[in-house]
């Protein structure tokens, strides 16, 4: 599993990281604390193949770095929003439990809409699928986008050191999404590879095998990201879906 020291942001222009040559970079700042440091992406948008072999390479020095490297995307095609105009919080110290972000109040209504489709609320976490996690090589970015990296100690804390705004609709914080990220790299071997406006995507290392899994696993997404299925998928095509995908997609209205 990735795991590493938060590390230093490297300069705008420092041209490499760990003997990897990077491509011209700006700083991200948040809004929060007079225009902190958050972050570092590259200035222009890369191919799917540079992308995926910088993402490769730099999650390998990922222990030595403290830098998580993935996919930045943006508004209409471009990286100025979030990453150049400042749309973010900052870090986000204080991360709660999975569960108790999954099961809160606005959460709780899945019932009430069953007979409609809607999906039951949350009451208790999928159980955890073994096996070996992903390795650096196996890391695959899909489509064109920026590279971004970031201070963490582990992938999953991307939205919190971000203060990302993502979910500010459903009233979820950067610390909230962190949490649930953690808890299914804990369980699933899940990687955080690509991060945007309102969309983010997770690498599945492990995928889930068995009923109890998939009847609690829906839950989790349902609460975590409704559009995907009140927008998007009816719930047992979803359902079937948890065992066959290796990306896990998710956008906030």
């Amino acid at each position: 599993m990735f795991r590493a020291t938060a590390g230093p942001l490297p300069a705008a222009d420092a041209g490499a990281l760990a003997g990897i040559a990077l491509p011209p970079g700006r700083i991200v700042t948040a809004q929060e604390g007079a225009g902190a440091p958050v972050a570092w992406v590259s200035t222009e948008q890369l191919s799917e193949d540079r992308l995926t072999e910088l993402v490769r390479a730099l999650a390998a020095v990922f222990p030595q770095t403290g830098l998580w490297p993935m996919q930045a995307l943006g508004l209409e095609g471009g990286l100025d929003r979030p990453w150049g105009d400042g749309e973010m919080d900052g870090p986000e110290e204080d991360i709660p439990e999975a569960l108790a972000v999954l099961t809160r109040d606005e959460f709780d209504d899945g019932d009430e809409n069953a007979e409609d489709g809607a999906v039951p609320a949350v009451t208790a976490l999928a159980p955890t699928q073994p096996g070996p996690d992903l390795r650096p090589d196996e890391l695959d970015i899909r489509g064109a986008g920026g590279l971004l990296l970031v201070p963490v100690a582990r992938p999953a804390d991307v939205p919190a050191e971000l203060g990302w705004w993502g979910g500010t609709n459903y009233c979820m914080s950067g610390a909230d999404f962190s949490a649930v990220l953690r808890s299914w790299e804990d369980r699933f071997g899940t990687v955080l590879v690509s991060i945007g406006f309102d969309t983010m995507t997770v690498q599945v290392g492990r995928r889930p095998e068995t009923e109890e899994q998939l009847d609690a696993l829906l839950r989790e997404h349902y609460a975590f990201c409704p559009d995907n299925i009140d927008q998007g998928m009816p719930p047992d095509a979803f359902r079937l879906g948890l065992p066959e995908w290796g990306y896990w997609n998710f956008w906030w209205d």
